[in-house]
């Protein structure tokens, strides 16, 4: 009775659905969501970068995001070390794109006491992850 149900048209459907099911989940929770993650990440400096450049020199260190600099820059080695596959590191490293460098540079910018390094520290983090700037 089960091998004339699975040599049967609904049968053989059901199986070939469960196993492109089983790969599609497979390729979503190894490819799709690491990628986007580590995409929503960069844009996430992206807006800090560009929060922190318009903040003035003289404005009260509490304005500063640096809690969330910190934050976003651990979330992202996280991403890049651990959840990201190996073909895109190598990817990134031949579009000579650095996460690595950038979360040293970030938590850098996270701890500057004088605020007129922070633009040299978000130049250096433009260039590691390959952002323009919004100007």
């Amino acid at each position: 009775m089960i091998l004339e149900f699975f040599s049967s048209p609904i049968g053989i459907a059901a199986i070939l659905s469960f196993f492109i099911g089983s790969f599609g989940y497979v390729l979503i929770k190894m490819w799709v969501q690491p990628l986007m993650r580590y995409r929503l990440l960069k844009s996430k400096v992206g807006v800090l970068l560009n929060t922190t450049e318009i903040l003035p020199a003289d404005d009260r260190p509490a304005a500063f995001p640096a809690e969330d600099i910190r934050r976003t820059a651990a979330k992202l080695a996280d991403c890049y070390n651990n959840t990201l596959p190996q073909w895109y590191q190598l990817l990134l490293t031949n579009r000579e794109e650095s996460p690595d460098s950038a979360v040293a540079d970030l938590m850098a910018l996270a701890n500057v006491k004088d605020r007129q390094h922070a633009p040299k520290r978000i130049a250096k983090i433009r260039v590691a992850l390959r952002l323009t700037s919004k100007k």
